[in-house]
């Protein structure tokens, strides 16, 4: 009886291990049919939002520090923002990436 259930164990192993395989080799064929193709596309689609959340996030610093919309100051005070997020984001990466 010993053997029997030794033999089923194994059979039942053996057919798990390549339900296994077949699974990653489908989950591979479709990540490069599917995912890699639109690769791109997300990227672009991630730094379009990535540059409109921060441009929002300026222009309301602007505005919390009561600027008008608009107005030439409201211009300037974007660009001292974005300048200033620019060099911390400069020194951010020049640090990780020594």
């Amino acid at each position: 009886m010993s053997m029997k259930i030794r033999e089923i164990a194994s059979r039942i192993h053996d057919n798990i291990e390549i339900a296994v395989w077949a699974m990653l080799f489908a989950f591979v064929i479709y990540f490069i049919t599917f995912v890699v193709p639109k690769l791109p596309e997300t990227q672009a689609h991630n730094a379009r939002v990535r540059v409109e959340e921060i441009s929002a996030e300026n222009a309301s610093l602007c505005e919390k520090l009561s600027i008008k919309r608009g107005t030439d100051r409201h211009n300037q005070c974007l660009l001292d923002v974005g300048d200033f997020r620019w060099k911390v984001e400069k020194r951010i990466y020049d640090e990780i990436s020594w």
